[in-house]
């Protein structure tokens, strides 16, 4: 016999209730026996399936499996973002400076591009996070959906949207934030929890190259200045957030780095400063003891091909001031 639901399959199984033959993987566990697919949808057991009848059961089925168990793979929703990053990119080349500081279309276009491809840069930040504890021994963050590279997964209201809103609209580094929980436990060593913590902000540092490469090429300079302008300033953010990361600040990247191999005498007193962290760098940011930050985002920015005058063009054009 050959499963109802998977043609292609042999199978001596079949639905206790209505006595289709199926595969195991159409098979769910019930009461008395196993019911198929159709039967655990509430389907008559005398009902005829049609081809698109199988198609719609299968495709639940994967779906729900998806779910229980995640994916390993990019999803639709990171491709969105993608699309959508480029989207705006190319919704740039028919405006002029003056369209965008003078029309809230042009400004809403300049400040997505920014807005973005500050999304996509969390995203990318959080997936070298999973990806990297998947390979340390950390299983739990295919079912987690961390590896989807689904920002839904790392996202948190206040510290992904809010913040990097509030800051653009104080014309300052637009913050972003966002989290993957990390079973550490199941890492194989320190030395794997303690890469885990860089390895986000190798994926910053990735992106960041990827738009010096396209920034070097010149290939926008003469034909569309202001996404020039706004990929030099999302250059600098990426620069300033690897910085920012690195601080050996409780709650950061920078201290997760290091934690593993700190003496339990000293860590101890340390990790109950985390909760505050966000408290800690909110203040240090509206007091002005972030600055350096900035300073050097522009400096290597410089370095990797962002000329200050446009960052700062771009810069003004992405804020939302």
């Amino acid at each position: 016999m050959t499963c109802a639901f998977h043609p292609e399959r042999e199978t001596l199984l079949g639905c206790s209730r209505c006595e289709r033959s199926a595969c195991p993987d159409c098979l769910r566990d019930a009461p008395v026996g196993h019911h198929c697919l159709a039967c655990v949808e509430g389907l008559p057991t005398d009902q005829q399936l049609g081809p698109s009848d199988v198609r719609r059961l299968v495709a639940r089925q994967r779906g729900q499996q998806r779910a229980r168990t995640g994916s390993r793979r990019p999803g639709w929703v990171f491709y969105g973002v993608v699309a959508t990053f480029v989207a705006l990119c190319v919704a740039t080349g028919p405006l002029m400076m003056q369209v965008v500081t003078a029309e809230p279309l042009g400004r809403a276009v300049a400040v997505g591009v920014v807005l973005v491809g500050v999304v996509l840069s969390v995203t990318l930040h959080e997936y070298g996070h999973a990806v990297t504890a998947y390979w340390g021994g950390d299983r739990s963050v295919v079912a987690k959906g961390y590896l989807a590279l689904d920002f839904r997964k790392y996202a948190h209201p206040l510290l992904s949207v809010g913040m990097p809103v509030l800051f653009l609209a104080m014309g300052a580094l637009p913050l972003p934030g966002g989290a993957v929980l990390i079973e550490d436990h199941r890492l194989r060593s320190r030395a794997w929890s303690s890469l885990v913590s860089l390895s986000g902000t190798l994926m910053n540092a990735a992106f960041a190259l990827v738009l010096a490469a396209v920034l070097a090429s010149h290939a926008l300079l003469s034909r569309n200045l202001l996404l020039h302008s706004l990929l030099a300033y999302l250059l600098v953010i990426q620069v300033a957030l690897i910085v920012l990361n690195l601080l050996p600040l409780p709650g950061l990247d920078g201290y997760g780095v290091i934690e593993p191999f700190l003496p339990r005498a000293v860590a101890e007193p340390l990790n109950a400063v985390r909760p505050w962290g966000l408290v800690i760098l909110l203040a240090l940011v509206l007091s002005g003891g972030l600055d350096f930050v900035w300073d050097v985002g522009f400096a290597v920015g410089e370095r990797l091909g962002a000329d200050p005058f446009l960052v700062e063009l771009g810069a003004g054009m992405a804020s939302l001031r």
